[in-house]
């Protein structure tokens, strides 16, 4: 117990430290060595990738996706200046690239590795690569969303949302839980839990706005709680889908823990399956909340 209370207690505070490091390139190299890590648990952890040279090839596409997600969204935001087109579309070209990059080198490598990787393992690994780089991605993007300030308190919400959504569910379920979710894939979820995380998310990220606009009244900012227990009532469900999807392939390879970077943990993946599995969509979100914003102004929401 001590030392899940002490690796927790370093994690919160080196994650504090990423977030508000005013040099946001640091927040975006965290995300790339953190999907490097995920791809290794994913393929090399489970035993469904036991070639180092692919997995090694996986890391790195992943960490460049994740580079250059960031550099994307640096080069398309006004708020750094102008906004530098050419730049952005090379830049966009690269992120499209990735793929296709990255199903190349699983080819020639495969090729290489083919007596110790079946084809089917190495196009797991090719999926779970950009899984990781789509979701890591995502969340570098979103660090430069408009201005600093907006961009941390994105990041922050994206958090907020997966992770009350586990803490809400594991106490529900463990007062009141009786009916089993997915005893198959996690036989401690319970359908209890599931609504009840699903209420505490709503509430957290509702609170996180009124908490938000509390602090920040000074910087002219204004954070809408019903939209954010909007978008936490649509993400907070899809996050126990990435938890559970993570448990299958933990459940199919036979392993407890993606790995042990955290003692009393585990692994990347452990703490940040369901973030990476809902942060593609929070990306498109906040990239469309004009028109977002403009039919819950229809409907009469805000």
């Amino acid at each position: 117990m001590k030392v899940r209370i002490l690796s927790a207690l370093v994690g919160i505070v080196v994650l504090v430290g990423v977030l508000i490091c005013p040099w946001t390139w640091v927040f975006a190299l965290a995300a790339a060595v953190l999907a490097a890590l995920a791809v290794w648990e994913l393929c090399y952890n489970t035993g469904k990738v036991q070639s180092k040279l692919l997995v090694i090839v996986n890391m790195v596409c992943a960490a460049v996706g994740v580079g250059l997600a960031y550099l994307h969204r640096l080069s398309a935001d006004s708020y750094y200046g102008t906004t530098l087109r050419s730049y952005e579309q090379m830049v966009l070209s690269g992120v499209c690239l990735v793929p296709l990059a990255l199903g190349v080198l699983t080819l020639i490598c495969w090729l290489i590795v083919r007596k110790k990787v079946s084809f089917t393992d190495a196009c797991y690994g090719y999926l779970m690569t950009l899984y990781a780089a789509a979701g890591f991605g995502s969340l570098a993007a979103l660090r430069v969303f408009d201005s600093d300030l907006d961009g941390l308190i994105v990041i922050l919400l994206v958090l907020i949302i997966p992770w009350m959504s586990d803490t809400g569910a594991y106490f529900t379920g463990y007062f009141f839980g009786k009916h089993k979710m997915a005893p198959v894939i996690s036989p401690k979820k319970t359908w209890e839990g599931f609504f009840g995380g699903w209420l505490v998310s709503v509430g957290c990220a509702a609170l996180f706005a009124v908490i938000c606009n509390a602090l920040l009244n000074d910087q002219g900012l204004y954070f809408s709680a019903a939209t954010n227990a909007i978008i936490a009532f649509v993400l907070a469900p899809l996050s126990v889908c990435g938890d559970l999807l993570a448990s299958l392939i933990k459940r199919h390879t036979g392993i407890k823990d993606y790995g042990n970077i955290m003692p009393g943990h585990g692994g990347v993946m452990d703490r940040f399956d369901s973030v990476i599995f809902i942060a593609p969509l929070m990306y498109l979100i906040f990239i469309n909340q004009d028109v977002i914003m403009d039919w819950l102004r229809v409907i009469g929401i805000r």
